[in-house]
């Protein structure tokens, strides 16, 4: 089994190559499904669910530290900007899902609640589980791209940030989710110009690229 980390960063990775390129006619060729349908398949193996709880819990510690930065640029709290990403699916049809309520508790340190969340999901719908693990790495992957359009940190910074905010998390070491070493560093760096309208609340709110 890989480090914990380190498939959390493959999911990332693959989430970010998938957005780049067009989406192949199977969603499930797709190469953040891809990595997903792996850890599920070493699980089954496995009789358990190791992989693909920590994956969802690593993915979404990224995903709530990138939501907290973007809100920070954009001068609103975690909260406003979660429902912005919500009513922004909704106005596009797409069904709600568990990662706005998965999102605000990681940020909100609370890491019972975070494990009931995906328990109840695992338990009522193991394929929404499968989904909202691609969904939580297309989110950050497109939290990542927003970060590099506005000039706050290039892809490769921002990525190697979130390796080292994931293994802290594995290793037990958990940052205040106030502030971690990623979103310090992020915070440092001169605000740049407002720049497109990803961050004001229109069309291109973040979304993530599946429902």
């Amino acid at each position: 089994m890989p480090a914990d980390h380190m498939l959390v960063m493959e999911l990332l990775y693959a989430s970010h190559a998938s957005a780049q390129r067009e989406a192949p006619a199977r969603r499930g060729d797709a190469p953040a499904c891809q990595v997903v349908l792996r850890a599920a398949k070493a699980d089954a193996d496995d009789d358990g669910m190791e992989r693909l709880t920590l994956l969802a819990l690593g993915t979404a510690v990224c995903a709530s530290d990138l939501t907290a930065v973007l809100a920070d640029h954009k001068n609103i709290t975690t909260q406003q900007l979660i429902d912005e990403l919500v009513a922004a699916r909704r106005d596009k049809g797409a069904d709600d899902t568990a990662m706005p309520d998965l999102l605000l508790a990681m940020r909100a340190d609370d890491p019972g609640h975070a494990a009931e969340l995906l328990g109840n999901l695992i338990a009522a719908d193991h394929g929404a589980f499968l989904d909202l693990i691609v969904e939580l790495g297309g989110y950050a992957a497109t939290c990542v791209s927003l970060l590099a359009v506005l000039e706050i940190s290039p892809v490769e910074d921002t990525l190697a940030e979130l390796e080292e905010t994931v293994q802290q998390f594995f290793a037990g070491k958990q940052p205040a989710r106030g502030g971690t070493a990623g979103q310090r560093r992020f915070a440092a760096q001169p605000a740049p110009h407002r720049g497109p309208a990803l961050l004001q609340g229109g069309p291109g709110t973040p979304t993530s690229p599946r429902t």
